[in-house]
């Protein structure tokens, strides 16, 4: 019995020296270092014993990664704080690292173009998750009436939602027709014997779709801040109308250019303008190619942009 005892606590010493010869994982760290470049932020991770993170940036998304390489978000808004948090997982845990980002306040056409941190120009669309707007073509914009998110695939002219629009911080622009043509007014198409797609519905808003489209090269445009704006209105294609819109903010561009909408009138009025979202006033014309005010203004109409993905 003695013996069978010494065998038991030698064997039972072993198992205490083998499990404290096994190393035990430590904790994992992490230090989050940001770069901000407008709204556009790279986020740096110095870590030790983790294995998978999990970012959220503080506007409410979040993304899970398994590599501590740099990881990029771009922010919604600008003059901004946000909080950002980091979980980190290991074999030896969790941990968490905190840190803060301060967008700042940007120029209108850092909010267009995104500055230096689009080299590339930074790409817009017509958002289908908007609706259209049709208001009065004069100094007050009044809403006329107001039409559903995704109306231009309802119409059969949905090809429209994927084309961009690139602005770039030295006043270059780019149109790319990634849907194969460019949404135009019918009028402007009938008038100047344009091929074009039909829309289908009883109320089309007077558009259609330019295909195929070939952009002019070597566009620019213009911000144009604080602008009295003027413009000849009709309502019957006979009489005119002058109208004046005062200290808003336009955008304008070099001949052939245009933003959303190609008409007799390229030159809109922004009126919202945030790093990720873009709202314009387009002045269209839908004046019978017979009539003598041909080209003149008739309508505006209101269309929201997004940030191409």
């Amino acid at each position: 019995m003695e013996k069978y005892f010494k065998l038991v606590c030698l064997f039972s010493c072993f198992l205490v020296l083998f499990g404290a010869c096994k190393p035990i994982p430590s904790v994992p760290t992490a230090t989050i270092t940001a770069d901000v470049s407008n709204n556009v932020v790279t986020f740096k991770l110095a870590t030790t014993n983790s294995t998978a993170y999990k970012w959220r940036f503080g506007d409410g998304d979040s993304v899970i990664v398994y590599t501590s390489t740099p990881v990029i978000h771009t922010y919604p808004k600008d003059g901004t704080t946000y909080s950002v948090t980091l979980f980190i997982l290991g074999p030896g845990g969790s941990a968490t690292a905190t840190t803060t980002v301060n967008i700042p306040v940007m120029t209108p056409m850092d909010l267009l173009t995104g500055g230096s941190a689009f080299p590339k120009g930074k790409a817009w669309i017509i958002s289908s998750s908007a609706g259209i707007y049709r208001a009065n073509p004069d100094s007050s914009l009044m809403i006329e009436r107001s039409y559903p998110a995704a109306l231009l695939t309802t119409i059969d002219l949905g090809e429209a939602y994927t084309d961009k629009f690139i602005f770039f911080s030295n006043g270059n622009y780019v149109i790319s027709p990634q849907g194969g043509g460019a949404l135009a007014g019918l009028s402007y198409c009938s008038v100047n014997n344009i091929v074009n797609v039909q829309p289908q519905g009883a109320d089309s808003l007077g558009l259609t779709y330019i295909t195929p489209y070939k952009p002019t090269a070597a566009l620019t445009f213009a911000f144009n801040p604080g602008k009295t704006l003027t413009i000849a209105t009709t309502a019957d294609g006979v009489s005119s109308t002058n109208e004046s819109f005062s200290n808003v903010n336009t955008l304008s561009f070099s001949p052939d250019g245009f933003l959303g909408i190609r008409d007799f009138m390229s030159e809109c009025i922004v009126q919202e303008l945030t790093p990720s979202h873009l709202t314009v006033a387009l002045f269209l014309s839908n004046v019978a190619p017979q009539a003598p005010l041909v080209g003149q203004i008739t309508k505006v109409l209101i269309l929201s942009f997004k940030v191409a993905p």
